[in-house]
């Protein structure tokens, strides 16, 4: 591995450097004490290894340690990997001795087992925990690792079309498409400089004033391109942050657009709904209006609780600002972007689809707008831990924002089931005028028994009106609505995006004398505190705009026909003809009755190697929880790195016990469920791991059921078999493909910087196909840490690995995948060095493409976006289905520079759960890009194997489709797994999971990162 390319600490100035050397010290003198030296203990039949590393994460964060971020804690937003040259230097010794240390004692554990009788080895010690997997196959799933490994068989994909009159009794499924397109970006600098002058005419009189604030603007114009000028901080602002606020505006254009659809409709039950939606959109404009009232200072929009203050102006001129809401749409899919150079027109596509109120069942069974209410209640008990718990501030700020959002948007003195109601009163309630009169006061000035009193009350309040009564008219007629097989027309919203002139600097001394620079010091602090001078309008002209870029927003409703297209196919485990050596792990709050007697129960009679961890009791500040979990992650690790030392290939299930649901307040369990995914994904590198955990609370009862999905998904990373009921469908131009899916997480980095250090992590896959079936394994997890540059440039770890791949495995199809590449921005301050393509650089296809002649390397982005089942639910009886037709495709997304291009669209045809609950069915999109690789890659390539048909692409994603159905989870119904990348990509993902808050909670640390350093000392020698 290609190590010595990879230099963290060069250039690294900006970032805050960390030294662990007292607290690994601190490890190492816990280890090393007497009390310590039942660390390892064996089973008196040799079949068990309990690992206590528990006791000493325990003792080791009731100690005093020095802060490893030193004096620097305020800067940080992540600090991991980037080592003082100091402690650098003494890291790989003091990782050795810890490793050195535990050897010892597991060592002496297993001599003291023997009675030194006969000696055994580490090595040989490991091998009698080893099982054979054939051993664990039985007729049902039973908790210790009992699993049918049984084949499914009936397995299907059908093809689908983009539906025309003719096919209107065999559609489907209906997506609506948003638009989003801004134009003249590109006249930009001439509209900031043509606004500066015109501000500098109006405001100020005195021509020798006007003369020198013409050359403070004029020498701001020349530094327009400069990273340090407020001119370009102003235009990198709205370049990157604008399209959050357009997407906010988008959803408003949505519920407008069903609106018009409901009036359409003359179902006489659809009148109160219209209403009320019409009331919604009513609502969230005033929203707007409120935080945009140019005659409020910011000062007006401050309040504060429990004693942490927030403004209403800058909170809610962000782009998740009605994301709370039960009803309200959601931007989600991005399909992909065009751009004309020569306008400056650029367009954004998404995917849309409504929340609705849902329930959650992990609070307990609630609805959306009933979970919030409770929250907002101050004698509720969620209520009073969240102010007792650490995130206090964070809560009261949610809380904040909460009551504004929620009496703004349910505000009435009309009761749903009052006596001759007429819902038509709402439209006339003013929530400006009340809240400023009952609310906004107590929060500025009351005292927080007032507060108290206050939210008490209007949680009466909206108990007493009835609200979710009308929530409940309003999501019926839209789920109705959205799943009417009729055609709405497509609608189109002009708008203008507005720098709004407040932003300037008024006072002529500060603009010449202090600062020369005419806009104020808020354009050089956090972005988002800039986003209330950008405003999002109707367009009509706006007197108080520096400069105006005219936008639209455009929705479309498509709707997709089934074809008569189908493929039928089976799919096994595969690991009858191989003997799979297997070591099960488990992470057990061992001092707990209740576990310790289901373990006694279902898994004494196994072979495994049992990590002890503790439960909430004491509770540990933050300080003591940062310590816990890095002792505990390091020395878990190194454990497993000393057990596996000298073994070949293993598969390593991770088991956990819970006694807690996924919303409970219980840190150091959701940091166990972190861990076992890190080190899932670290063993993957040489052996084959997972990780599962199963609540246990009720495991006699409900619990039992459980068992067979566990094990399902436990065991999904084991190879795969599909045979086919067609033979043609059998790939036969592809015999060997090879599919890298790359992600990344920041490590280190400052919350004003630019550096910053990122964990690379990745899997590769291989797909081959012999004897007319497919076989998929996973053949390896990577991860190592770069700064960006490196990262998006020359990834060595993944160069590496397809060098090999194509060396040594004779490997010449490589997919090679990422999330979108896009940057989300209007690509105004986008240089030739910044491509915005990320992982897709060309750089690093460059670097992939190499001396191999005749690799052939396909490069992917996805994306999920929904789509809503129409008409008859029983018209889709496949488990999968799909458009490969890149002509129709560009329904989607058609780029007249054919840069990027859609060619795929896979949907998963089951509905989960209640059907009243699921309204959408989940499409996984994925795009190419052409004219990219000029020099690097044969476009030529890309054109055969993903956008032209013929038997090469129906390879490509006969393979492709295969993987989908291989990473299902659920031991019956199977179908296509939706999102097959979570592992690595997404709020689930491993280097999500690594992250945990630093030492007094300030910062993020990476464990994946730090574990990636730990990784290379101990394989290095």
């Amino acid at each position: 591995m290609s190590q010595e390319a990879n230099s963290l600490t060069t250039g690294n100035n900006e970032l805050v450097s960390v030294d662990y050397s007292n607290l690994l010290t601190k490890i190492l003198q816990a280890l090393r004490n007497k009390q310590s030296k039942d660390l390892f203990k064996i089973s008196p039949c040799g079949t068990r290894l309990l690992i206590d590393i528990d006791s000493i994460a325990s003792q080791v964060s009731q100690l005093q340690i020095d802060n490893p971020l030193g004096a620097s804690v305020n800067n940080v937003k992540a600090a991991t990997v980037n080592f003082n040259p100091g402690f650098k230097e003494n890291f790989p010794d003091k990782i050795k001795e810890i490793r050195d240390c535990l050897s010892r004692q597991l060592q002496e554990s297993i001599n003291q087992y023997t009675n030194s009788l006969s000696s055994l080895s580490i090595e040989e010690f490991v091998n009698n925990l080893i099982t054979d997997l054939q051993t664990f196959k039985g007729s049902s799933s039973k908790l210790d690792f009992t699993y049918p490994f049984a084949p499914y068989k009936g397995l299907e994909k059908q093809r689908l079309t983009f539906s025309d009159k003719n096919l209107k009794a065999r559609e489907v499924l209906r997506f609506h498409k948003l638009t989003i397109t801004v134009q003249k970006t590109n006249e930009l600098n001439e509209q900031l400089q043509a606004g500066l002058a015109k501000y500098i005419e109006v405001k100020f009189g005195d021509e020798e004033e006007i003369e020198e604030l013409e050359y403070v603007l004029e020498d701001l114009y020349k530094e327009r391109n400069n990273r340090e000028s407020d001119f370009y901080k102003l235009k990198r602002i709205v370049d990157t942050e604008t399209l959050g606020k357009l997407k906010k505006q988008a959803q408003i254009n949505y519920l407008e657009f069903l609106h018009e659809n409901i009036k359409s409709d003359n179902n006489s039950n659809n009148v109160t709904a219209a209403i009320y939606l019409e009331d919604t959109i009513r609502r969230l404009k005033l929203v707007e209006e409120y935080i945009n009232d140019v005659s409020k200072a910011d000062g007006h929009y401050k309040v504060y609780y429990q004693g942490a203050e927030l403004n209403y102006r800058d909170i809610f001129s962000r782009a998740e600002a009605f994301d709370m809401l039960p009803i309200i749409p959601k931007i989600e899919g991005y399909l992909g972007e065009t751009k004309d150079e020569t306008s400056g027109q650029i367009e954004f596509i998404f995917g849309v689809k409504l929340k609705f109120d849902g329930k959650a069942q992990a609070h307990g069974g609630k609805s959306s707008f009933q979970y919030y209410l409770n929250l907002l209640n101050p004698e509720s008990k969620e209520h009073q831990a969240e102010l007792n718990s650490l995130n206090k501030d964070v809560f009261a700020r949610k809380i904040l924002r909460v009551v504004f959002l929620y009496y703004f948007m349910f505000a009435s003195r009309s009761k749903f089931s009052g006596e001759n109601y007429n819902p038509e009163v709402e439209l006339s309630y003013d929530p400006i005028m009340s809240f400023e009169q009952k609310v906004l006061p107590v929060f500025k000035g009351g005292s927080e028994e007032e507060k108290r009193a206050l939210l008490i009350k209007i949680c009466n309040f909206f108990e007493e009106f009835e609200v979710q009564k009308k929530i409940n008219v309003l999501k019926k007629t839209l789920i109705n609505l959205i799943k009417s097989p009729r055609n709405f027309t497509n609608r189109e919203y002009p708008i203008h995006i507005s720098i709004k002139e407040s932003i300037l600097e008024s006072n002529i001394n500060t603009i010449i004398n202090e600062r020369n620079t005419f806009f104020q010091a808020v354009v050089r602090g956090n972005p988002k505190e800039v986003l209330k001078y950008i405003n999002i309008g109707e367009a009509n002209s706006n007197k108080n705009s520096l400069c105006t870029l005219p936008a639209k927003i455009t929705i479309g409703d498509i709707h997709y026909a089934t074809c008569d297209d189908k493929q039928s196919f089976s799919m096994e485990y595969d690991i009858a003809n191989a003997k799979v050596n297997t070591l099960p792990i488990l992470f057990i709050p061992f001092r707990n009755a209740q576990c310790q007697s289901i373990y006694q129960e279902t898994l004494k009679q196994r072979k495994v190697v049992l990590f002890n961890y503790r439960l909430e009791e004491p509770k540990l500040d933050s300080q003591q929880a940062f310590i816990y979990k890095f002792t505990f992650s390091l020395l878990a690790y190194i454990c497993l790195r000393v057990l596996l030392q000298k073994q070949k290939w293993l598969f390593l299930p991770i088991l956990r016990f819970h006694v807690n649901n996924k919303e409970d307040d219980a840190a150091i369990e959701k940091f166990i469920v972190s861990l076992s995914g890190v080190l899932s994904h670290l063993l993957n590198e040489k052996h084959r791991s997972n990780a599962q955990g199963i609540d246990i609370r009720d495991f006699k009862g409900k619990g039992k059921f459980k068992i067979p999905n566990v094990l399902s998904s436990l065991y999904s990373v084991l190879p795969k078999k599909f045979s086919f009921n067609n033979p043609l469908d059998c790939p036969k131009t592809v015999d060997k493909l090879a599919i890298i899916i790359v992600s990344s997480r920041e490590s280190d980095r400052t919350w004003r910087g630019t550096q910053k250090i990122s964990n690379l992590m990745g899997e590769i896959l291989s797909f081959s196909c012999k004897d007319g079936a497919v076989r998929i394994q996973l053949m390896k997890t990577f991860s190592e840490n770069y700064t960006n540059l490196e990262m998006f440039q020359r990834p060595t770890v993944v160069v590496d690995e397809v060098a090999k791949l194509y060396h040594k495995m004779g490997f010449r199809h490589f997919v090679y995948i990422a999330k979108a590449p896009y940057t989300s921005t209007l690509n105004m301050t986008q240089t030739e060095d910044d491509d915005g393509l990320f992982f897709m650089s060309r750089e690093v296809i460059k670097a992939f493409r190499a001396e191999h002649d005749n690799i052939k390397i396909y490069p992917m982005f996805f994306d999920k976006y929904f789509a809503v089942k129409i008409g008859d639910r029983d018209k889709i009886r496949s488990s999968s289905l799909y458009i490969q037709d890149t002509a129709e495709l560009s329904n989607l997304v058609d780029d007249p520079s054919q840069q990027s291009v859609v060619f795929f669209n896979l949907f998963n045809g089951i509905t989960v759960g209640k059907a009243e609950e699921r309204n959408y069915n989940g499409v996984i999109s994925y795009a190419t890009l052409l004219n990219i690789y000029k020099g690097i890659l044969d476009d030529e390539d890309i054109r055969k194997g993903l956008i032209y048909s013929g038997d090469l692409k129906n390879e490509i994603l006969q393979y492709l489709t295969l993987f989908h159905f291989s990473r299902y989870e659920k031991a019956k119904e199977v179908s296509i797994k939706l999102d097959p990348y979570q592992n690595l990509i997404g709020d689930e993902s491993v280097g999500a999971l690594s992250l945990f808050n630093h030492m007094r909670g300030k910062g993020e640390f990476n464990s994946l990162a730090f574990l990636t350093e730990v990784k290379k000392v101990l394989i290095g020698e």
